[in-house]
């Protein structure tokens, strides 16, 4: 079996599609409903890539990845970000943050390909 994905997203749509592609690449994929959520699992397992996305309730990405460059920087390297929100804005507000930006609809063959050069980091 594959390395561990993290997939951090609050439509379950998306969470299912995401896992189930995933899974099919040879994946090993946990999920998270929301930042709450992630945190916890971010405390037990390491993970290859981490896919976020930033509008979610109870703690959003963006404290998420907040949370991580002060704790655990190295982490950030994983992340891959998945937002509708304008990739300017994204960028302005996590200024320095080093992770992929992968904007909402995102074609899955390109979110396949950014989790394979994570994982082989």
């Amino acid at each position: 079996m594959g390395s561990s994905v993290l997939v951090v997203e609050d439509d379950a749509a998306i969470r299912r599609l995401v896992k189930m592609v995933l899974e099919r690449e040879g994946y090993r994929v946990e999920v998270a409903s929301d930042g709450l959520e992630a945190v916890l699992k971010l405390g037990v397992m390491e993970y290859a890539a981490i896919i976020l996305d930033l509008m979610m309730p109870n703690l959003d990405g963006f404290v998420l990845i907040e949370t991580l460059a002060t704790n655990d920087p190295i982490r950030l390297r994983r992340i891959i970000v998945t937002s509708a929100a304008s990739p300017s804005v994204i960028r302005e507000r996590m200024k320095g943050s080093p992770f992929d930006l992968l904007p909402k609809p995102f074609d899955i063959g390109d979110l396949t390909r950014i989790v394979r050069t994570c994982a082989e980091q």
